[in-house]
């Protein structure tokens, strides 16, 4: 018999090392992943799934309560983990969902497991026999898109042969980022950390997207990068610190987090720099990929990122569980049909806030 628990963060080693064992294991199903969701407002319930005392899969529900409502929206990030041929484990743990979407006063569950599409074989039909709704989008404002770009690992011996096999235009800017005055450094400090986030956050509003607060950034170095499953790398260039990325790594695989640099030193290529050294690390410390977390946004992004030479993986996506229908269908239509509408109009806004606190400083 399968039971399922809420353990505490007394037994996060215990999570972090069964966890590890299956093979659709991701960066972000590290417990520290719900502690470094909880500065957004997000409160984590850690699911573990156990059959004859032995440790079968394991769900983590990022909880958020709705403003100025009694109800809150659950979300299952590159979860469930489960053997994909054990029924009972999934029936188990979507059955405790249930009981914890009920008991919170959810409007819905939303889960998207890092599995890819290709190997599904069933999982959907699965999924939707429990109770489960499949979304075809391919993207969500507020969720890991479901196609991506990795880079495999494992068709290179060492860190030499993975430069080899990075696109020309990739060695080329790498090679170039090198003679200039430009050094890149794992940083050791959280003045490093702060000087980095006020670079990365300035990269955002010249690209046109959003960003989290100082905090959450804060909350990955407590968390992922002092406990060794994870890095900050910074350009320096004549001193200052001119970028910077994050890469998380675990489970032997690497996410690569954050990344960015002003629009002031571009000629110095410095993010085709950062993710090299990402994707070094990632192969030297053992991991199978190097994963961005999209394709990109825009085809500039896409054409940077195809300069690694990564693969397309598309996931199996999202599906939904929802516990209350009418609330549900109003939520969905907000989310694909009213945010894109209206995504422009807050870009802009945030960009127009920005200058004015610009000029406001200045006086």
């Amino acid at each position: 018999m399968t039971i399922v628990r809420e353990i505490s963060v007394a037994e996060r080693e215990y999570w972090n090392t069964e966890i590890q064992r299956f093979e659709s294991a991701h960066p972000l199903n590290a417990f520290e992943w719900g502690m470094v969701r909880s500065v957004d407002g997000w409160t984590p319930i850690y699911l573990c799934a156990e059959r004859d005392g032995k440790f079968c899969g394991a769900m983590m529900i990022l909880k958020k309560r709705l403003p100025y409502t009694p109800f809150a929206i659950l979300h299952a990030q590159k979860m469930p983990t489960w053997d994909h041929a054990d029924d009972d484990t999934i029936t188990a743990l979507v059955n405790a969902a249930i009981r914890i979407g009920k008991r919170e006063g959810a409007i819905f569950l939303r889960i998207n497991p890092n599995i890819p599409e290709a190997s599904a074989q069933g999982l959907k039909d699965k999924l939707i026999a429990l109770g489960l709704r499949h979304l075809q989008q391919r993207w969500s404002y507020w969720n890991s898109p479901r196609d991506l770009l990795r880079v495999d690992l494992t068709q290179a011996a060492n860190a030499e042969e993975m430069f080899s096999r990075l696109g020309r235009s990739a060695r080329r800017d790498i090679r170039r980022a090198q003679r200039e005055d430009l050094t890149i450094e794992r940083a050791t400090t959280k003045e490093e950390l702060k000087e980095f986030y006020r670079v990365f956050h300035e990269f955002t509003i010249e690209k046109g997207f959003m960003t989290r607060a100082y905090a959450y950034q804060e909350k990955l170095w407590d968390t992922y990068l002092q406990q060794g499953m994870g890095r900050l790398l910074v350009a320096k260039h004549q001193g200052k610190i001119a970028g910077g990325s994050i890469d998380l790594a675990f489970a032997g695989k690497c996410v690569h987090m954050h990344v960015g640099a002003t629009n002031r030193y571009r000629d110095l290529h410095i993010n085709d720099a950062l993710v090299w050294e990402g994707i070094r690390w990632a192969k030297e410390s053992g991991c199978s990929w190097f994963s961005f977390r999209g394709v990109g946004s825009s085809p500039s992004q896409e054409t940077f990122k195809r300069k690694f030479n990564p693969t397309l993986v598309s996931l199996v996506g999202y599906f939904d569980l929802p516990f209350m229908p009418l609330l549900y269908r109003l939520f969905y239509w907000a989310e694909f049909t009213l945010l894109p509408f209206s995504w422009p109009l807050i870009i802009w806004t945030r960009k127009l806030a920005d200058c004015l606190m610009k000029v406001l400083s200045k006086h």
